[in-house]
């Protein structure tokens, strides 16, 4: 499951990460304003029983004159005409919701969303040929261009339910403060059944009789949307960087070069002067300004914490205290089986690995150390089961472990550090340039911002890493510097939505 990022030609770059991910073979006609692309990736799938849903590839454009190293990349529009494209036979567009065929209708014509034509699984889907009109192209002029496709999974609308855990656990920080109808820390635990978009007021374990009332706007997990496959990698960071004008990339850089397993370096020459030799690794240090300008930057959005607990747990009825993958078992990784790690390590003991969390040590193999490891290592071949390879019900990989989900929270406990005015709005694919940060006026950007974290990470123990458990949610808690949207961690890293 190798991260590629490849050179095709002198001002076109295509740069692909996720499953096998490759994007190859890039080139532009200016006149006709159109980008033709080659694209496979492994294991993709479009099933018609449970859970009923894809994982697709969403691909976007950007393009800026060429040297002009302090300039904003401009965000390709893609025509929403489909006659204006070819896809191939076993590719097709959908809109972001899942609805239908198609593009997602302007001023959100960003990008196209593409998922296998048909059901079925697919050890390897493509190479195909796709050629995209984007309609606000250059006709002429000498112009760099990239190409860059993150892959995502789709989560089907439907009910879920919110909030598993039962009282208090070591960790109570983390644990005890689930959403509990009960609004208690013991016995009777009850969650939620959420069953529509409405407004929905919500109580959490050890609130007593606070609650918040979250409108209608906030996403709730109900309505269909599409997560990120995997957690933002090194790769994908290096990717954002390298095309934000100089002074923008230098505050987004998260620094802290092989400061627990973090390989970003920002030492490369153009067009690669931010660059990771591993690039699959997940990316760890950053702070809500990084995640927030990265997701507006792709044109996605930041993820909701009660989207994160749909993503995990679909329909299902609630296991109490489980992890993403749907029990309460749980193996930490810690002997990686190449050194150095190219992109196919596997944690090769134990061999039940299903997450990366806190072993006490430095990992055995590989480039040791402490930290993340690369995205959806767990979900090696002959891994029949969503314990075995760390999934969640839909085939989102690592929610739980290797770094934490940085996330739009309803509220902390005292009902003042939430950010349920949230509305879901995709970003544009532009920042404001001279901050590095996100410009979308609805998302949480302030101090403090309405985010926290979800999931648990490489340097934490077994409770953290549970479905309900809500990190950094208590108002005293240690890590309440998260609440800081230029607070970097080595545990921080993300994951967005669309």
């Amino acid at each position: 499951m190798k991260a590629r990022a490849i050179l095709t030609g002198i001002g076109a770059i295509a740069l692909a990460w996720a499953n096998d991910l490759r994007i190859t073979n890039f080139s532009v006609n200016q006149a006709a304003q159109t980008v033709t692309f080659d694209i496979q990736w492994s294991n993709a799938w479009r099933l018609t029983t449970p859970p009923g849903n894809w994982d697709a590839v969403w691909v976007f454009v950007k393009f800026r004159p060429c040297n002009a190293y302090t300039d904003p990349w401009t965000h390709g529009r893609i025509s929403t005409t489909l006659s204006d494209h070819t896809f191939p036979a076993q590719l097709e567009p959908v809109l972001s919701d899942g609805s239908a065929v198609g593009i997602d209708p302007a001023p959100n014509n960003l990008g196209v969303m593409l998922r296998p034509a048909a059901p079925g699984t697919y050890a390897t889907l493509g190479p195909v040929t796709v050629t995209l009109k984007v309609s606000n192209l250059p006709t002429t002029g000498s112009y760099d261009f990239r190409i860059f496709g993150i892959e995502m999974v789709f989560i089907p609308q439907g009910s879920y339910v919110l909030g598993t855990l039962n009282g208090w656990y070591s960790w109570g920080d983390q644990a005890a403060y689930a959403f509990d109808q009960n609004g208690n820390n013991g016995d009777p635990h009850v969650p939620y059944n959420i069953t529509s978009e409405n407004a929905v007021t919500l109580k959490w374990a050890g609130s007593g009789a606070t609650s918040i009332t979250v409108p209608a706007t906030f996403p709730k997990g109900y309505k269909p949307f599409h997560i990120m496959k995997y957690e933002i990698s090194e790769g994908q960071y290096a990717a954002f960087l390298n095309t934000l004008p100089s002074g923008a990339a230098s505050l987004r850089y998260v620094g802290n070069y092989n400061n627990y397993r973090n390989r970003l370096a920002n030492n490369g020459s153009y067009p690669n002067q931010y660059y990771s030799d591993r690039e699959d690794r997940a990316q760890n240090h950053l702070c809500w300004h990084d995640v927030a300008a990265y997701l507006d930057w792709a044109a996605l959005r930041p993820l909701t914490e009660m989207e994160y607990e749909k993503a995990c747990r679909g329909p299902l009825p609630e296991v109490r205290g489980e992890y993403a993958w749907g029990t309460t078992n749980i193996t930490f990784g810690t002997t990686l089986s190449l050194t150095p790690e190219n992109g196919t390590e596997v944690f090769s003991a134990p061999a039940n690995a299903n997450c990366t969390g806190w072993i006490g040590g430095n990992y055995t193999g590989g480039d040791g150390g402490q930290g993340p490891v690369r995205v959806g290592i767990h979900a090696k071949p002959g891994s029949p089961t969503r314990e075995a390879s760390g999934a969640s019900y839909y085939g989102v990989l690592d929610l739980s472990g290797n770094v934490w989900e940085m996330v739009v929270m309803v509220s902390a406990p005292d009902g003042t550090v939430g950010a349920p005015t949230y509305d879901g709005k995709w970003g544009d694919g532009v920042l404001d340039w001279t901050t590095g940060q996100a410009n979308e006026t609805t998302w949480p950007l302030g101090n403090p911002g309405g985010f926290g974290i979800r999931g648990g990470s490489w340097g934490n123990n077994w409770d953290a890493q549970r479905v309900s458990a809500r990190g950094c949610s208590r108002p005293d808690h240690t890590c309440s510097g998260t609440r800081n949207p230029n607070f970097r961690h080595e545990h921080h890293g993300g994951r967005g939505a669309r």
